[in-house]
């Protein structure tokens, strides 16, 4: 009888159990109130300057989505600004790594390694992007012809300009670049 009592009980609980599960909609409207809670912190603790804490409210705002590219972007910038750049590094390589699909995936860490004078490691990450993306980030063209320009390597600069220039041909500041690449090319510098 005992048995028969604990089968009907706990059919019971799963039964109501069942029947309050929540809704897709109602767990999304969950998650973006925990979000805007979670923003709404780091935006008092980053006026407040409690970066460390905000490092770590960061971390976890990025672990509950790895795909968000401003979340990924705050946390490896906040990460750079308290000089953890192992960290900030690390953060970025995740990011493209984690999104394959998304076309600015390499755009964070090459940014990081321009700003870290590490322009070799730049062209192995935005030359596929250029290459395999019908629209990347402007930023990508700039970077990588940067990146080209900073080694001396005017050909492939100016290849990156005259790529760029053929989707954005309003670019002044590209067409001037371009101008700069093609006058030391043809110094032979």
């Amino acid at each position: 009888m005992k048995k028969l009592a604990l089968c009907v009980a706990a059919m019971g609980v799963a039964a109501l159990s069942a029947a309050q599960a929540p809704t897709s909609s109602r767990v999304d409207a969950i998650w973006d109130a925990a979000n805007d809670r979670i923003t709404q912190q780091i935006d008092v603790w980053f006026q407040d300057g409690d970066f460390p804490a905000l490092v770590s409210l960061l971390s976890v705002q990025f672990e509950l989505d790895t795909r968000n590219y401003d979340v990924c972007t705050n946390l490896g910038w906040m990460q750079e600004n308290i000089q953890q750049w192992d960290d900030a590094l690390a953060t970025y390589v995740r990011y493209r790594e984690v999104n394959p699909t998304d076309p600015d995936r390499a755009l964070p860490e090459a940014d990081f390694y321009f700003r870290q004078k590490a322009y070799a490691k730049i062209p192995a990450l935005l030359e596929p992007v250029i290459s395999s993306t019908p629209h990347p980030h402007p930023n990508v063209f700039r970077i990588l012809a940067h990146a080209y320009e900073k080694q001396k390597l005017y050909g492939d600069a100016k290849r990156v300009y005259l790529d760029y220039i053929a989707i954005a041909p309003g670019d002044l500041t590209a067409k001037s670049n371009l101008a700069k690449v093609e006058k030391k090319l043809a110094a032979g510098s």
